[in-house]
């Protein structure tokens, strides 16, 4: 009886030992096409050159506004007293205004 038992336990558990050691894999689980809420169109372009990220064509302008801004602020505290204020306080508007633009 006990062999007759082990027997089929070997028999039942045979398939699920085969199909592990095959080498055929298929993909499981979530997808990002699941994840998606709504109503999709099954002709857009999903290629990498169409996920590329817009050009900013004055980038490099408000980064250096915003740089020289913060080095104005530096210099201002540096400074100190009136003068030093004003410097900071020019330094912190020209920073602001470039991050501004950068964001836009």
């Amino acid at each position: 009886m006990r062999l007759l038992a082990i027997g089929i336990c070997a028999l039942a558990l045979i398939p699920g030992a085969a199909r592990a050691q095959s080498v055929e894999k298929s993909a499981k689980g979530p997808t990002l096409q699941a994840a998606a809420l709504g109503f999709h169109d099954a002709r857009v372009n999903t290629s990498a050159k169409s996920m590329t990220a817009p050009q900013r064509p004055h980038a490099g302008q408000d980064v250096a506004l915003m740089v020289v801004g913060a080095g104005a602020m530096i210099v201002g505290a540096i400074v100190g007293d009136t003068p030093g204020t004003i410097i900071l306080i020019g330094g912190a508007a020209m920073a602001l205004y470039g991050l501004y633009h950068y964001l836009e």
